[in-house]
């Protein structure tokens, strides 16, 4: 049976590395380690994240997690790099699908703000304001790479995402959201993202959208404070 013919749930986030902060730690996972592991992590109740060496291995930080409606605002205190305790913060939502006993993330979506996100490859885009919003996005493997990620925001499509790298965690891709996609998203009720297995079937995954006005207000004042 087909994703697209499943029904879909909204899973709670637990205390996990936010997605965004993820998704750097996976970027560089992917270029010092271009083969995955063998044992894939299993599924939590939150975004799966590569494992660090046993070395390195620490208790998981609890994450501060509000709710709202079917979005959840979650921060999380960690150390930046000259030791100082930074906060990272995002409002984040997972798709599941049931197969058997066992829920499935079919798609992870996470909005933190620019600061938070990996740092920009040009000038320009360096000099971004504070409060700009970045929009990341975990599927899994199997994916057909050139199709990337469609987001659709009451049947409108919103975002077209390229997929920056996959590891053993899924596929994963990044994009900046403008104040148009943002008033898109933050309008409408329900969502949809597109994706293409690598088989060919092209794949419809339903998410909501309630809640995530309220979300990303809780969010902007963090990044105006």
């Amino acid at each position: 049976m087909s994703l697209a013919t499943k029904a879909f749930s909204i899973k709670t986030l637990a205390a996990v590395a936010v997605l965004s902060t993820a998704f750097v730690a996976s970027s560089g996972l992917a270029q010092e380690q271009p083969a995955p592991a063998a044992n894939a992590p299993s599924n939590t109740s939150a975004a799966q994240t590569p494992a660090p060496a046993a070395s390195e291995q620490q208790p998981a930080p609890q994450a501060r997690v509000q709710k709202f409606d079917d979005w959840y605002y979650r921060c999380i205190d960690g150390k930046a790099a000259d030791g100082s305790t930074s906060t990272h913060c995002e409002v984040a939502q997972i798709a599941t699908v049931k197969q058997g006993d066992q829920d499935v993330n079919v798609l992870t979506l996470a909005i933190a703000k620019a600061t938070d996100a990996p740092a920009p490859s040009n000038k320009k885009a360096a000099k971004q304001p504070a409060n700009d919003l970045v929009l990341t996005a975990l599927v899994p493997l199997n994916m057909y790479i050139p199709a990337g990620l469609g987001i659709d925001a009451a049947e409108k499509p919103v975002v077209q995402l390229a997929y920056r790298n996959c590891n053993q965690t899924g596929c994963w891709s990044q994009q900046k959201l403008d104040a148009k996609m943002v008033a898109a998203l933050t309008k409408a009720s329900d969502g949809t993202g597109h994706v293409q297995m690598m088989n060919g079937q092209k794949v419809n995954i339903k998410f909501s959208l309630k809640g995530l006005p309220a979300a990303l207000d809780a969010l902007q004042k963090t990044a105006s404070n």
